[in-house]
């Protein structure tokens, strides 16, 4: 299969204790954790501070077969945090074109606010974070690692 979705939760700060949450209660399987430290050193350009050195900028857990990525940040890191903002879908293809595919089709209605668009960064060579006409952010990632 090339094609997933995974349930994307912000969480304000709390990210480590939710981990642990999920990790003790549900028997979740941390697949990988990326702290803000770590993102410097893959990008230089982020802003670094004693605040958020130790934060998750992201993560993965496997929770029986569904993945769940877990950061502090919303979406929109301008907007305030509040119930409703902190959630997305990320779907994520093995399959480049399928990628672009999504990304062409879902940004063809109006309705549809681009929050970044699809270009590569430092962990997917096509990136792209949109809101819905419903308010649901949604992620594409290629990532071939799906294969």
């Amino acid at each position: 299969m090339t094609l997933e979705i995974a349930v994307f939760l912000s969480m304000n700060g709390k990210a480590k204790e939710a981990i642990e949450f999920y990790k003790r209660n549900l028997q979740a399987e941390e697949l990988l954790l990326v702290t803000y430290t770590d993102m410097t050193q893959r990008d230089p350009s982020m802003e670094l501070t004693e605040e958020n050195k130790e934060l998750i900028s992201h993560s993965v857990l496997q929770i029986g077969k569904t993945k769940v990525m877990i950061a502090e940040e919303t979406m929109e890191p301008k907007e305030k945090y509040q119930a409703g903002n902190n959630f997305s879908l990320c779907i994520q293809s093995a399959d480049l074109t399928e990628v672009k595919r999504f990304y062409q089709n879902i940004t063809s209605d109006t309705r549809v606010n681009v929050i970044r668009p699809l270009s590569a960064n430092m962990f997917s060579e096509a990136y792209a974070i949109v809101r819905d006409p419903f308010g649901v952010d949604l992620q594409l990632m290629y990532d071939p690692r799906l294969n």
